[in-house]
């Protein structure tokens, strides 16, 4: 009996990537246009899905203080009674999960600003309203 093969399938990136190619765009725009806001906007690395993911790495991580849910990117620039701005990236399609609706709720509890962002048209009118830019 022959072997049939199918033609090979083109990968569909990942719900994470496009999330990541936009938080990329966003983050290179910053700091191109607010030079003298650099370091002020930062992502911390918390993200569950890593490769190298294993029970010990898992808890080492969580021991130097990894919390699920926590926000993509944080911009320590305190505007009108926000100490930060904490903005999540989806994508067009993308949901928070509950451990990321726990932490808003929590961060917002302590006066912090939270927002989600799905685009680079998006996070540039954040970060103009955010600082009173026009």
């Amino acid at each position: 009996m022959p072997i049939i093969e199918t033609p090979p399938q083109q990968k569909r990136r990942s719900h994470k990537s496009n999330e990541g190619k936009i938080q990329a765009e966003c983050f290179q725009w910053f700091h191109n246009t607010f030079p003298q806001y650099r370091g002020l906007l930062f992502h911390v690395p918390n993200e569950n899905d890593r490769s190298d993911s294993n029970p010990i790495q898992g808890a080492i991580r969580k021991s130097l203080g990894v919390w699920p849910g926590v926000a993509d990117l944080i911009c320590l620039i305190p505007r009108e009674g926000h100490g930060a701005l904490l903005i999540e990236m989806k994508d067009e399609k993308g949901t928070q999960k509950p451990a990321q609706k726990e932490w808003q709720a929590a961060v917002e509890a302590q006066g912090y600003r939270y927002e989600i962002c799905r685009s680079l048209r998006q996070f540039k009118e954040l970060i103009y309203d955010y600082l009173k830019i026009r």
